[in-house]
């Protein structure tokens, strides 16, 4: 057997240290690291702790592209890449990047996945064979012709890996792959990716936030923190030994994990236990007689925050849609006479497939689409007259991308902006933009161009500047992409508060478990339409209904509507800590 000393690592990262431009702080700091061939791997860490930087480095993006100076060594099978060019490495380590317009530059999604291909001067009959391989392993065929912009985000992010898979590459890095795809396009895409790494011996090297998806297909787990690897080792053995050490850092384990470990159910062989072992162990528990109460609904965080908003009782809805339909030049619709209505300081969750047409929808409300038919009230007045610069004084929206809304020099000017454009005192304008940055956490980036920011830093920068402008109503498209789950829970208990003074929120989501923590009423879309509609509850008990718009229930609620099925008095469940409070209340012995 070859002596370890001389055996040459797969990828290896020697001593690596980074600093961006005009910067000395260290987004790597002295990283040491070996990958091997077939491996694939899940890193994850806070946000903003240099993983995307770090996987950068091994095609050279940095510090090619983004500059700033790197030291220590990155090689792939023993060969040093300082020398190495960026597109030569485009041909072994294919990247998907956090948000995929960045690497969409055709016009169709066909010809977006031949582009590769097409500049490595294959055959004709060669490219189109990757593109029908690619399109199938993606599940686009159907779209093959559709023109890229009239894609949803999440078919955008198909598009991307799409793309790089007809490359062929042996190392593929992605970037949050499923940040903006709904729970069955996040199945598709991670059975895709198993297949890849079992089947053809792919290096995957996987980053994410969503934990619960990805931690059981992982053969092995690294967890950053400013710029430093602390942990590595096994997915299971990391997440069940060391949960107060990773919500220390902002990751906090799948709830299935949670769950187990609440009922003591042993690990096997570095597994987990099955859905089928957690529902028979309760079902054990619950066998006891005493009736169980109600849960405590949604406990909430009590969060202290500046009150940047005076607090008005209205009667009237905020927001009434009637009848409004979106029709394109084709006669297909993107939405199919929606009718809706919001009563001030409600939190609704809007849910969907991909496409389903919840964007749209929430456009609607800003002016940037015109209905086909039917209409908009706010606040009892048709905003069919209205600016998008008239709506903005009202309606707080997030983009999906915070880059779409993000356009000054410093974070502090940023938030400033729009609070010029009203002409207030500059004392009002600095209270404004002092407690809107404190409310996001951003206060210490003050002075930071917001380019310099990670991608869930730059999410909350475009919120504060949002709340700066103190409107009554916020549209949040997707605002948890690319963020940590402390950061995530944080960023929403203070959206929630805002809510509790009296602000109306949509969230728009595909993260369910979020939904069913924040949300009071959810609303369902499917292919333009609204599916269902009522409490949080109620919507995440109707499995088969959720089922149909490829939505699946948080795990609590699955396994307390299983239990009632088996004849059990269990009440409808959301959370991970309504279920503890429950078990307390029928099982003095769990903690």
């Amino acid at each position: 057997m070859e002596p370890a000393e001389n055996r040459i690592a797969y990828i290896r990262f020697e001593k690596l240290t980074f600093s961006y431009p005009y910067s000395d702080f260290q987004v790597i700091s002295d990283v040491s690291l070996e990958l091997e061939k077939g491996e694939l791997v899940l890193l994850v860490g806070p946000s903003g702790c240099g993983k995307s930087t770090l996987v950068r480095c091994l095609n050279r993006l940095v510090p090619e592209v983004s500059g700033g100076d790197l030291f220590g060594r990155v090689l792939l099978r023993g060969k040093d890449l300082k020398n190495e060019k960026v597109h030569r490495l485009a041909l072994e380590v294919g990247m998907v990047f956090q948000n995929p317009e960045t690497q969409l530059f055709s016009l169709t999604v066909a010809d977006d996945l031949a582009f590769g291909p097409e500049n490595l001067g294959l055959p004709r009959p060669e490219i189109i064979s990757r593109v029908e391989h690619a399109l199938k392993a993606v599940k686009l065929e159907k779209l093959r012709d559709h023109f890229i912009f009239t894609l949803s985000g999440g078919e955008k992010q198909r598009t991307a890996i799409g793309g790089n898979l007809a490359m062929e590459p042996e190392i593929l890095v992605l970037d949050e792959p499923t940040a903006d795809l709904d729970p069955e396009g996040t199945r598709e895409v991670l059975e895709l990716l198993r297949r890849l790494n079992s089947e053809k011996q792919t290096t995957i090297i996987l980053i994410e936030h969503k934990l619960d998806e990805v931690f059981e297909m992982a053969d092995r787990m690294l967890v950053m923190d400013a710029g430093k690897l602390i942990l590595d080792g096994k997915p299971f053995e990391i997440l069940y030994h060391n949960e107060e050490k990773l919500k220390k850092h902002g990751i906090y384990p799948p709830q299935l994990i949670e769950i187990a470990s609440l009922l003591g159910l042993p690990f096997e062989n570095s597994s987990p236990p099955s859905y089928e072992k957690i529902l028979n162990k309760l079902a054990g528990l619950l066998q006891l007689p005493p009736e169980a109460p109600q849960p405590e609904s949604q406990k909430e965080t009590k969060i202290e925050i500046p009150v940047l908003f005076p607090v008005q009782e209205e009667s009237s809805p905020h927001v009434r849609i009637e009848k409004l339909c979106c029709r394109h030049e084709d006669g297909s619709e993107t939405l199919k006479n929606i009718s809706l209505e919001l009563k001030h300081g409600e939190f609704l969750a809007l849910l969907g497939h991909n496409g389903a047409g919840k964007t749209t929808l929430a456009g609607h409300l800003m002016g940037f689409y015109r209905p086909s038919s039917g209409r908009i009230l706010l606040n009892g007045k048709d905003i069919g007259d209205y600016s998008t610069a008239r709506l903005s004084q009202q309606i707080g929206y997030l983009f999906q991308n915070p880059d779409s809304q993000i356009f000054m020099d410093s974070v502090y000017e940023e938030v400033r902006f729009g609070l010029a454009n009203l002409k207030l005192p500059e004392e009002e304008i600095k209270r404004r933009v002092n407690s809107a940055l404190e409310i996001m956490e951003l206060s210490a980036y003050r002075n930071r161009h917001p380019q310099a920011l990670s991608r869930g830093q730059r999410q909350r920068l475009a919120v504060a500047s949002i709340l700066a402008l103190e409107p009554d109503l916020l549209v949040l498209d997707e605002p948890t992409t690319g963020q940590d789950r402390g950061h995530i829970h944080k960023f929403l208990d203070k959206i929630r508060e805002l809510n509790r003074l009296g602000k109306t929120v949509i969230l728009i989501t595909h993260d369910m478990e979020l939904a069913a923590e924040y949300a009071k009423r959810v609303v369902v879309m499917r292919q333009g339409e609204i599916l269902l509609d009522g409490a949080a509850a109620d919507v995440f008990s109707s499995s088969e209904d959720l089922g149909a718009a490829g939505l699946i229930p948080p795990l609590p609620s699955r396994l307390a509507m299983d239990l009632r099925k088996q004849g059990f008095d269990i009440p409808k469940l959301l959370t991970v800590s309504e279920l503890k409070s429950f078990l307390r209340t029928r099982c003095p012995e769990i903690n």
